[in-house]
């Protein structure tokens, strides 16, 4: 899968260099990236979708600055890695305050942009493996698996019940069940998948769960979700990942 990248620049000049990297690092290293550029902040944010896995800021623009910018974007993505390009360093210390990954300084150098972006990598890699893209009809939102409590489905539709939100798109169970597998989640019934570290306790065939939440545990699934169960939390307890 491509690694989404938005470069925002008003500087055609910065970023054809930035694009040339990537593309250099891309032949060096065989990681394929998808690339758009923003002349502007504001065109950026419009229509903002969360499916980039890095961004490229720069700091010092026109209207709108990059650390503003950035922090309009934390409130519409708080995941996403940001990585500040700037002429001057004391402004990209600052950056940190947005939960910057790094900075680099103007003008870039390749060894030290292509040393950023591999740091940058394993964590998108490592991030990719904990999380769900979900289309919604507000655009794309990226979620971490550990703030998942429980996924419901009714006529087609999936149901992503959150710690503190809640999502919709189309979609079946069973595909989903297939991609979670081995992630820590267990089908309690045809209606219901849930994330285990959740589950506060059951009761015969009810599920409760952090939220509050109290799910029913259909006959036909009870052993092999008791099962998956039992083994999800021995291997918690022996510090060995689901």
């Amino acid at each position: 899968m491509a690694v989404r990248i938005a470069i925002v620049e008003d500087e055609k000049q910065a970023a054809d260099t930035l694009t040339e990297f990537l593309e250099r690092f891309s032949r060096e290293n065989g990681t394929q990236f998808h690339i758009r550029h923003f002349e502007h902040p504001l065109l950026f944010l419009d229509n903002y979708s969360a499916d980039y896995d890095l961004i490229y800021m720069d700091i010092q623009m026109p209207n709108m600055n990059g650390m503003e910018a950035a922090r309009r974007l934390r409130v519409l993505d708080e995941k996403v890695l940001l990585v500040f390009v700037t002429n001057l360093t004391q402004y990209a210390i600052a950056g940190y305050g947005v939960s910057a990954l790094d900075y680099i300084v103007k003008p870039v150098n390749y060894y030290d942009f292509a040393l950023k972006l591999t740091r940058a990598l394993k964590r998108i890699n490592h991030a990719r493996d904990n999380a769900l893209t979900i289309a919604t009809l507000m655009g794309m939102t990226r979620v971490d698996l550990d703030d998942i409590v429980y996924i419901e489905v009714q006529n087609h539709e999936l149901t992503y019940h959150t710690v503190e939100n809640t999502y919709s798109q189309y979609g079946t169970l069973n595909s989903l069940e297939k991609e979670l597998q081995n992630k820590g989640f267990g089908r309690c019934n045809s209606c219901y998948l849930v994330n285990l570290q959740h589950v506060r306790q059951v009761s015969g065939y009810s599920l409760m769960l952090s939220d509050g939440s109290e799910l029913r545990i259909s006959q036909p699934k009870k052993k092999g979700f008791m099962d998956v169960l039992q083994a999800y939390r021995a291997g918690r307890e022996n510090g060995v990942e689901s």
